[in-house]
């Protein structure tokens, strides 16, 4: 056999044993199901709720041949601090919290934003910056529906995407994997469900047993149909908007934080309704074992003694003071490395002006970090709808500029904001100073308002 020929027969066997599509993507969701990434999506929307790892917390105490065992019978605080809600809800209602401008240079272009970004979207883009504080990247679809565009909020630990490029900006393909409870005869069963979309069609599956079988109940179709006729898109109708370059969540950086708070506050409350946390001297207890002697402590109040016997108790004194100390920098490292706005600082309600800007500095710092990120989000999506506007008949509105201004929710904001845009009235186009304006959500509609105040006033003066 000639080296050809040789060659030939290595490639021949490489395209037979090579694994298939299906098995490729049975693979890929397999290890991002079980990875670390999404576990962490999960623990973070679990410290959301406030199901901190304290909630699980056994007492344990050593046990014949030196083994931990559990004692149901020592008290057992499990005091869970809401710090990750707090930090979420800060970050977002700071960036969120007021209506957000969209504008852009197109009348008609402009129209149509003002009515796809209603309340409820802006509802939506509140809860994509919740999403992506908590699990490190949140998920919009997007698609067309009686004649307009149609939004949904995807689970991110639902999402597993298939990225074009190593820096995340483009996908080849997305599955989306969820549970769903499904009924066969008389028993039922919880099936994963699997959704996935190529650069060409959309396919069902069913994953078992690590294999991708095709769901029956759902043929692959066309990405969208349009009056009848099955459309391509030239991108994937899914935009991500990150809380860093990084995709990670901010429980990566404070879980060891907050389960140190709440461990130390937990053995301290367990500590303080404890009679165990005293050392006990028993003489000539008329009893059978120390066991016995606990419940009867315990439930009566009293323990039964011999002649010449007796109990002593000896107090293992509270160290309150460090405690308190180690609780306090605890606090103290959390909103730092949390990057946030302890509203127990003593200093928060006598500052002002630049001391305010000074205590406000790390959430400020961590916000434009989030909507630079989100600004490329918003680029997606504006591809997105500009492509599916197109599809439906409704103008060409490919490569128009939209700006997104974000309205912090900051206590001297305001007042700022108003007055750097009456400095800047002669100096910036009015379109551009009501569009920064924290009063304003609709710089045309605002427009359109001074333009018939001022109409009304020339009739009056005439």
């Amino acid at each position: 056999m000639t080296e050809t020929q040789r060659i030939v027969k290595r490639i021949e066997q490489a395209a037979r044993t090579a694994p298939s599509e299906e098995e490729v993507l049975a693979a890929h969701i397999t290890e991002w199901l079980r990875g670390p990434k999404r576990q962490e999506m999960l623990t973070g929307a679990r410290y959301y709720a406030n199901d901190n790892d304290i909630n699980y917390r056994q007492r344990l105490t050593v046990g014949e041949g030196g083994r931990l065992l559990e004692d149901t019978a020592l008290p057992n605080r499990k005091v869970s601090h809401g710090f990750v809600r707090k930090l979420v809800d800060q970050k977002t209602q700071y960036l969120f919290g007021r209506p957000f401008t969209v504008s852009t240079d197109n009348a008609a272009f402009g129209r149509i934003l003002q009515q796809t970004f209603d309340g409820a979207l802006r509802e939506r883009v509140k809860n994509l910056c919740r999403e992506a504080v908590n699990k490190g990247i949140a998920w919009l679809q997007v698609w067309p529906e009686d004649g307009r565009l149609c939004f949904r909020k995807l689970p991110s630990e639902e999402v597993c995407p298939v990225w074009a490029d190593g820096e995340h900006t483009s996908l080849n393909g997305l599955a989306r994997v969820w549970q769903m409870e499904c009924w066969e005869g008389s028993g039922r069963r919880m099936v994963t469900q699997v959704e996935y979309w190529d650069r060409e069609r959309v396919r069902f599956y069913e994953l078992k047993d690590g294999r991708l079988v095709p769901d029956p109940f759902c043929p692959e179709r066309p990405h969208l149909t349009v009056d009848g006729l099955p459309q391509t898109l030239k991108t994937l109708p899914f935009a991500a908007f990150k809380y860093n370059e990084e995709e990670l969540p901010l429980i990566r950086f404070i879980k060891p934080l907050v389960d140190d708070y709440d461990l130390l506050k937990s053995e301290d409350s367990s500590n303080l309704s404890d009679t165990s946390g005293a050392i006990m001297v028993l003489q000539n207890y008329d009893g059978t074992d120390l066991g016995e002697f606990r419940q009867n402590l315990q439930r009566y109040r009293a323990v039964k003694v011999s002649d010449n016997g007796g109990l002593a108790v000896r107090e293992v004194p509270v160290h309150t003071a460090d405690i308190t100390a180690h609780l306090a920098q605890d606090r103290r490292d959390l909103y730092e490395i949390g990057r946030g706005v302890d509203t127990q600082n003593e200093r928060l309600g006598q500052a002002s002006g630049v001391a305010m800007r000074f205590l406000y500095a790390d959430l400020d710092l961590d916000c434009s970090g989030i909507e630079t990120q989100f600004a490329a989000g918003f680029a997606q999506l504006v591809r997105l709808a500009a492509e599916l506007l197109l599809l439906m008949g409704q103008g060409d509105f490919t490569g128009e500029n939209v700006r997104f201004i974000i309205n912090r929710d900051m206590i001297i904001n305001e007042s700022d904001a108003i007055d750097g845009c009456v400095r800047s009235a002669g100096i910036l186009s009015q379109q551009t100073i009501l569009e920064n304006h924290p009063w304003v959500v609709d710089a045309a509609a605002e427009t359109a308002r001074l333009e018939a105040e001022a109409g009304h006033k020339k009739e009056d003066s005439e």
